[in-house]
């Protein structure tokens, strides 16, 4: 009895261990290629782009991947740029050991819009994914447009999990449980069974992205998915939202309660579309009929409703080669136009340009470089009286430089423009031209003979010496000089007249 409890105490003891050791496994990407993952909040994402024209982002639910939507990828990727991603913890994407929820998805999903520079884009959402799409429109109105709705939850308590699933979310024994169901691919088949009326819709790309996962996100998601939209409080906090809204859920869904598309309708102004006989995966079961929803929400033409039956038939011939269907036009039954009632026009003939197309001479003035260098642009044609004539020609006559009167009386004559080398080669310059003059270099000796020279030119209105130096400080330093000298002069011979010298004896 005792040996008994012994293997019963060590088996839990390794139960818990592993348990742990489990839970606490991440994954990271190994090989990175750039056009195929993207660095966001710290975690690599897988995505994948196709088509052109408007952008609408496929967010993928709980246990999925952004393969779910190839069937809709592929009809939206005619009239929009289609972006799939794997959200992280789930997919080919990094699966960190936190940042789940509604919450940590709807800033993954900003990022990623911020990245390719999405503003007013369509976001199309499933399950959780869904409410990470509420959650994008209600805090940036600016980067999410119109939104698709896909068996999204709008309550904690309308979220049903069947019970071979629900083991794989328990806090111990649910690691354990989860990692056998990664090896063990009917067990995983178990798990999903409930998620689709029919089995044979339960595709092996589906069965196999439940195992990409690990413990850790599929039970964080999960449980912080369910406090997030508890009480209806993400419902409430979608009565923000003015963009469009499409919730579409199946009837016979076990996994989500169809009646959720009732909530987003009380607080959105939500269109509702129920599906019959179809489960959790209306995108797989109802292929048809929810591309046809979908694209005809999208565009706003109610045409696309009338290919659903050859959408539903084209897949199933792609899936079972054996099954014959009716034949379905290369075309959609309507052209892929915003103005579908507007005939096209006939083609043109080559050599007849179409109608409003711009013609040579009306071609943008662009210059490319040639090897490394522009090329010399032609000369511009001469407008009469808008500029002066710069004739290339050295003996042509030239108008004379404008003055002040030149030209209509009372306007400023325009300054004649230069162009390329067309007005002659420039005059030379000096050699000296930056040279000082040597009278400024060299000092020279103060003549006072020209001093005492200046005041009588003065007197007589002779000029100035053109040799004299202009500088006013040293004029007035002469006209002192001189002054104080003709003051002398005039004592002396007031001194010679009276007969007496103060230098010397008086003269006779």
């Amino acid at each position: 009895m005792g040996s008994i409890l012994i293997i019963i105490l060590l088996l839990v003891v390794v139960l818990i261990a592993a348990s742990v050791v489990l839970s606490r496994t991440t994954y990271q990407v190994q090989s990175i290629e750039e056009n195929e993952y993207v660095e966001l909040e710290g975690n690599w994402i897988r995505y994948r782009v196709a088509g052109g024209g408007p952008a609408v982002v496929l967010v993928h639910g709980w246990l999925s991947s952004g393969e779910i939507w190839e069937h809709l990828a592929e009809r939206l990727a005619q009239r929009f740029t289609v972006y799939t991603l794997d959200l992280p913890g789930f997919g080919e994407s990094d699966k960190p050991a936190s940042g789940y929820g509604v919450r940590y998805g709807s800033r993954s999903l900003y990022a990623f819009c911020a990245h390719f520079g999405l503003t007013q884009a369509a976001i199309v959402g499933h399950n959780v994914g869904g409410a990470m799409a509420v959650k994008l429109a209600a805090d940036h109105p600016d980067v999410a447009g119109r939104i698709v709705l896909v068996a999204a939850p709008a309550n904690e308590d309308q979220i049903d999990l069947p019970t071979l699933l629900w083991l794989a979310t328990l806090p111990v024994v649910g690691p354990i449980f989860y990692a056998l169901g990664r090896y063990l691919r009917p067990l995983r088949r178990l798990w999903m069974r409930p998620f689709v009326v029919d089995p044979e819709d339960l595709t092996e790309e589906v069965v196999d992205d439940v195992g990409k996962s690990t413990p850790t996100a599929v039970t964080k998601t999960l449980n912080v998915t369910r406090r997030e939209i508890a009480r209806g409080r993400l419902a409430r906090q979608a009565g923000v939202i003015k963009a469009p809204v499409l919730a579409i859920a199946g009837e016979e869904d076990q996994i989500v309660d169809p009646q959720a598309t009732d909530d987003w309708a009380r607080t959105v102004s939500a269109e509702v579309v129920l599906l019959e006989q179809c489960g959790h995966l209306p995108m797989l079961e109802r292929t048809g009929v929810f591309t046809a929803r979908v694209m005809a929400f999208l565009t706003g033409d109610q045409r696309y409703l009338d290919a659903s039956d050859e959408w539903s038939g084209e897949r199933a011939g792609k899936e079972d080669e054996d099954v014959v269907v009716a034949e379905a036009p290369e075309e959609p039954p309507f052209p892929a136009r915003d103005e579908p009632d507007t005939p096209e026009p006939d083609a043109p003939e080559p050599d007849t340009p179409e109608p409003g197309a711009a013609s040579p001479d009306d071609r943008p003035n662009v210059i490319r470089k040639q090897d490394g260098r522009y090329p010399p642009r032609d000369p511009e044609p001469e407008e009469a009286g808008d500029q002066y004539d710069v004739s290339p020609d050295p003996g042509a006559e030239r108008h004379p430089d404008p003055t002040a009167d030149n030209g209509v009386e009372g306007q400023t004559p325009r300054r004649p423009r230069r162009t390329g080398g067309e007005a002659g080669p420039l005059p030379d310059i000096p050699d000296n031209l930056f040279e000082w003059p040597d009278s400024l270099k060299e000092a020279r000796p103060w003549d006072r003979s020209r001093e005492t020279e200046r005041p009588g030119r003065e007197e007589r209105g002779e000029g100035p010496d053109p040799g004299e130096d202009a500088n006013p400080d040293e004029d007035a330093n002469r006209e002192e000089d001189a002054n104080r000298e003709e003051d002398a002069n005039r004592e002396e011979d007031a001194n010679r007249e009276e007969g007496t010298d103060p230098e010397g004896p008086p003269r006779p």
